[in-house]
């Protein structure tokens, strides 16, 4: 974030800051004011084209719930060379990086942590990520700023249904990710682009209008590896970026995870007959780990894009470099799985999952990126 962003952050969390996170709290409100100064340099330099830069082709959006395969997604379409995506160093640096990622990315390489807390996966400077935090780099209202601030009553999370977001809430999400979309136009040279975030999921008939005729891909996996795996990644992103020593239970962050699902499926749901057929493809994960080719090329062809035989290689490719890479595994209580069958109920149906953990096994290869 810049130093402005940053100070409403902490003053609409009231300063409530743990002692043992002093030490970040400054860190980071260095590193903001690098980030106001290289923010300026490039709004001098550079504010003018981003405003005058058109969107040629649709992005493409890959969305879906947490921990449901959207980061296998958005590496697979990233594997085309005709597209573009946000890296890790676009994504972290989205205030000044047209200007500063000849020198930060090779700082960011070294400093980097070479695997991802919540999964061990690899992580890479130049790696898809997912644009919702360069939104909150922006400022811009969005469900991470919850992150920050893990015990206190936030309304973030609502965000996950656009539409009952606040009109001026709207309007600066827009304006920020239309900014952000105009860099990267112009960071890659006009390629059309892959983005991925989950809280687009509750957005798609307002991405749709932002951006005309952009393309969906949603990823759904069984709920009881998506449940569990979600409540680990809260804990760990809590435990590490936030300003305060989480103090909620399991039983809380089940139902926070719970609402949340809630949030963005009835939107979702609500949302997904108003695009066109060739707007959006379903894709589940476990089918696509397990025919990555067949569904890439369902894929391809539901969304009209051609070229799929020459991306068949790559993918293939892919896969053999990360077949030693697994999936987490373990049983799920039962009560625990009764309590997912009841919420989880409509999901369960739309896409076709069996409420019975003897069928919620997935232990395949998966991808060695960022966060979903």
């Amino acid at each position: 974030m810049k130093t402005r962003d940053y100070f409403e952050l902490l003053c609409e969390n009231r300063f409530q800051i743990h002692p043992l996170k002093y030490p970040m709290t400054l860190l980071v409100g260095l590193t903001s004011l690098c980030n106001s100064f290289g923010g300026g340099i490039q709004r001098l330099l550079m504010n003018r084209k981003i405003n005058d830069t058109r969107i040629k082709e649709p992005p493409i959006f890959v969305i879906g719930h947490w921990r449901s395969g959207t980061t296998l997604m958005h590496e697979l379409l990233a594997l085309d060379d005709r597209f573009a995506y946000p890296s890790t160093l676009d994504t972290f640096t989205a205030n000044h990086f047209l200007i500063s990622h000849y020198l930060l990315g090779p700082l960011l390489w070294l400093i980097l942590p070479r695997k991802r807390p919540m999964d061990d996966m690899t992580l890479r400077a130049d790696s898809p990520q997912e644009d919702d935090f360069a939104l909150c780099a922006y400022g811009a209202p969005t469900p991470y700023r919850r992150v920050a601030f893990p015990n206190r009553n936030s309304r973030d999370h609502l965000q996950l249904n656009l539409p009952l977001a606040e009109p001026e809430q709207r309007l600066k999400l827009q304006q920020a990710l239309e900014h952000y979309i105009k860099s990267l136009t112009i960071r890659y040279g006009g390629k059309r682009l892959v983005l991925k975030s989950p809280p687009h999921t509750g957005r798609i008939r307002h991405l749709s209008q932002w951006f005309p005729q952009a393309r969906f891909v949603h990823l759904s996996r069984h709920p009881y590896k998506t449940v569990q795996s979600t409540m680990r990644l809260w804990q760990t992103l809590d435990a590490i970026q936030g300003y305060q020593l989480p103090k909620y239970d399991q039983s809380w962050l089940k139902n926070y995870v719970f609402e949340c699902k809630d949030l963005m499926y009835q939107a979702y749901f609500s949302q997904r007959e108003s695009l066109a057929p060739n707007q959006l493809a379903e894709v589940r994960f476990e089918d696509l780990v397990k025919d990555p080719i067949t569904i890439m090329a369902q894929v391809y062809q539901q969304l009209e894009l051609d070229g799929f035989e020459k991306q068949i290689p790559k993918i293939e490719a892919y896969f053999q470099q990360r077949q030693k890479h697994r999936t987490r595994t373990g049983g799920i209580d039962p009560e625990f799985a009764d309590d997912i069958d009841h919420h989880w109920k409509e999901y369960i149906d739309a896409f076709g999952y069996a409420a019975s953990p003897e069928t919620s096994g997935d232990d395949v290869p998966v991808p060695t990126s960022q966060t979903a």
